[in-house]
């Protein structure tokens, strides 16, 4: 019935067979790698993303902070210029009445 070239073939298909099993199990398991890798690569993508956003949230807020704060200094300049002039003005006005005190005491002094 089976002829030599029969059960040859047979012994071919069967050792094949036995190849095929762990190379198929082996690229089932390197199917789920990956899809496992996909879905890190796209986790990453979505973080980075993420923190794209983050940063460019950060530097809008920032730019804004800085114009406030900026806008404050300026302020705060002015508002220190009026207080020196004002001073200035409080000294100069002081200085002459102070001037003929003074002289009262220093004449005073000298008379006695």
């Amino acid at each position: 019935m089976f002829s030599p070239a029969e059960a040859l073939l047979f012994a071919a298909l069967v050792a094949t067979t036995a190849c095929l099993v762990p190379m198929y199990m082996r690229l089932k398991r390197l199917d789920r790698y990956h899809a496992q890798y996909r879905d890190m690569v796209d986790w990453s993508a979505t973080a980075l993303v993420g923190a794209s956003n983050a940063v460019q949230s950060f530097a809008q807020d920032g730019r804004m902070v800085l114009e406030d704060l900026s806008r404050e200094i300026e302020s705060a300049k002015a508002a220190l210029d009026e207080l020196k002039a004002e001073r200035l003005r409080l000294t100069n006005a002081a200085q002459p009445a102070a001037a003929p005190q003074e002289t009262a005491v220093g004449a005073g002094l000298t008379g006695a």
